[in-house]
């Protein structure tokens, strides 16, 4: 097996005027270098802190790596939110469209109802302010007419006038005959109803007494037929 490889290593020395220094030998124990301690000790601290800022600085690229991130998934959690709002949105107003389309189809049928209703209404109106402008239309052409036709309509409306009137009079008059009629057929009916009932307590009551005596005929009979038995 080979030997080892000796590494090269360093010692501590004091210059003439006893400063200390670094004797730096290779394996053969040949002097390679001589440094100072002070510069060494330079060197080493610079070197730890180019290590310590070089890892300082690998730290912050991370930190500002993740706080990218971080900022890109709030962006993209705020623009989701955003979104999700807008879409909710936006289906409240469709559902909103949907029930005002639903309402106005429901009240179709309904306004179509209250538009014909209203124009029955307006018929019926029309049908009953017919004859009053018939009349005006009458009295206006009456007034147009010649003084005797006027006097020969007036006085045939006042027959008109008499005989509704006297219509309407006989038309009274025999709704209360009829009533005074129907008074009288009640009171009939009573009275028949009343001696009806008369009529048959009166022929019970005969036939009471009919079996009464009858009972009695048998009983004296047989007390007759069987005396030992009489009471």
């Amino acid at each position: 097996m080979a030997a080892a490889k000796k590494k090269s290593r360093r010692t501590v020395a004091r210059t003439s005027t006893g400063k200390k220094i670094y004797v730096v030998r290779d394996s053969k124990g040949r002097i390679k270098d001589i440094q100072s301690v002070a510069r060494s000790k330079a060197a080493a601290k610079a070197a730890r802190s180019r290590k310590t800022a070089t890892k300082a600085k690998a730290k912050a690229k991370v930190k500002t790596k993740a706080k990218v991130a971080t900022k890109a998934k709030t962006r993209m959690k705020v623009k989701a939110k955003a979104g999700a709002r807008q879409s909710k949105s936006e289906l409240v107003k469709l559902q909103k469209t949907a029930t005002r389309i639903r309402r106005e189809v429901r009240k179709a049928p309904a306004t179509a109802k209250a538009r014909a209703k209203k124009q029955v209404r307006v018929m019926r109106a029309a049908v009953k302010k017919a004859p009053a402008q018939a009349r005006a239309a009458v009295r206006r052409a009456v007034k147009k007419m010649p003084v005797p036709a006027q006097q020969a309509v007036a006085s045939a409306e006042k027959a008109v006038a008499t005989a509704e009137k006297q219509v309407a009079k006989t038309v009274r008059t025999m709704k209360r005959k009829a009533t005074a009629t129907a008074k009288q057929a009640e009171a009939a009916v009573s009275k028949a109803q009343d001696s009806a009932e008369k009529t048959a307590t009166s022929l019970i009551d005969q036939a009471k007494d009919l079996f009464q005596k009858a009972s009695d005929a048998v009983e004296s009979a047989v007390d007759s037929v069987i005396p030992g038995d009489s009471k």
